[in-house]
């Protein structure tokens, strides 16, 4: 962690009353700094909180916007909930692994696109559903999903 985000780390544990309560913003710190969450800060930010790694392990691992590799600019989590499901995910996510040319959570070459299938994000009503990034898309299609990966390349080559 570099010393404006460490000095930003412990104004965040003294705003706590238990510094265990601090450990998902910093969490979020360490991911905004590095864009994903390498092992060398586990224990920087388990030796913060004064608790093991394999504590700071089990938040890391619960939540799916959390990452320990390198994502894509932009991350595509296709909803694996039974409604989902139901509703076509799986298609959906053999259409981006096959247009994508990558596998479950692989990133494209030029690092533009990461694709994951992730539990329920809660737009069951709407199946089936994708984030990408951290925007949430009901109902969605193959069609709207190659209308957007056509539309972030476009702009990526253009510089936009």
């Amino acid at each position: 962690m570099n010393a404006e985000n460490l000095a930003k780390a412990n104004d965040l544990l003294h705003r706590f009353p238990k510094k265990s309560s601090a450990l998902i913003p910093l969490l979020h710190l360490v991911e905004d700094e590095f864009g994903y969450i390498p092992e060398a800060e586990v224990q920087v930010v388990a030796d913060l909180m004064g608790v093991t790694p394999a504590y700071v392990e089990g938040v890391l691992t619960f939540y799916t916007l959390f990452h320990r590799q390198p994502t894509g600019k932009y991350l595509i989590q296709v909803c694996r909930g039974l409604s989902c499901q139901l509703n076509g995910a799986d298609e959906l996510s053999r259409f981006l692994y096959e247009e994508l040319g990558v596998q479950r959570n692989g990133t494209t070459p030029d690092g533009l696109f990461t694709v994951e299938e992730v539990e329920c994000i809660a737009l069951c009503k709407n199946a089936p559903a994708v984030q990408i990034n951290l925007d949430f898309y009901p109902n969605v299609t193959k069609e709207q999903l190659r209308s957007f990966l056509d539309k972030a390349a476009k702009e990526v080559r253009s510089g936009a």
